[in-house]
């Protein structure tokens, strides 16, 4: 068996209906229903204090992760899981890579850069914050059972490498 399985397996077995309730609550960090507004909000308080280079940042970050994540789901079509009963209806897209993984590294990345700019002395609070709110993030996908591990890691690199890329163009 798989180590995929392994671990869609180990969390099943421990499920409650209070790890449901708090994943199905916490999975919704990565969701662009809840960044992209957030993302826009953030960008016009930027814009506001004349910070063009993070608002661009956030934009071409967030943006960028979102179209290459859906593209690369798009070309590679894996299936979702179906190992065990999902705690939430399975989207329709593509199980590889984790849009919600790709999204949240990709928007809590440049909020750690812009903070690591702009208020260097917050930077290790907003590193810390990142890393919870991916930690998390991830993590729903796996228990919810819509993602395999591998989806959730693969969304990670692709989130970090995006970020390093927009970065180093910018």
């Amino acid at each position: 068996m798989s180590w995929d399985h392994q671990i869609l397996l180990f969390m099943a077995a421990h499920r409650s209906e209070g790890l449901d309730a708090g994943f199905r609550a916490v999975t919704w960090l990565g969701s662009l229903y809840v960044l992209a507004p957030l993302a826009v909000l953030l960008v016009a308080a930027l814009l506001y204090f004349q910070k063009r280079w993070e608002a661009l940042l956030l934009v071409v970050g967030l943006g960028g992760a979102a179209l290459w994540v859906h593209l690369t789901k798009a070309i590679l079509g894996r299936p979702r899981p179906a190992l065990v009963e999902p705690v939430i209806a399975l989207p329709a897209d593509g199980s590889f890579p984790s849009a919600h993984t790709t999204q949240i590294v990709a928007f809590a990345l440049c909020v750690v850069l812009i903070v690591r700019r702009t208020w260097p002395e917050w930077q290790f609070t907003a590193m810390a914050v990142a890393a919870l709110l991916i930690a998390v993030v991830a993590a729903s996908r796996v228990y919810l059972q819509v993602h395999y591990p591998s989806d959730v890691l693969g969304g990670f690199v692709l989130g970090i490498g995006w970020i390093a890329l927009a970065r180093k163009i910018l």
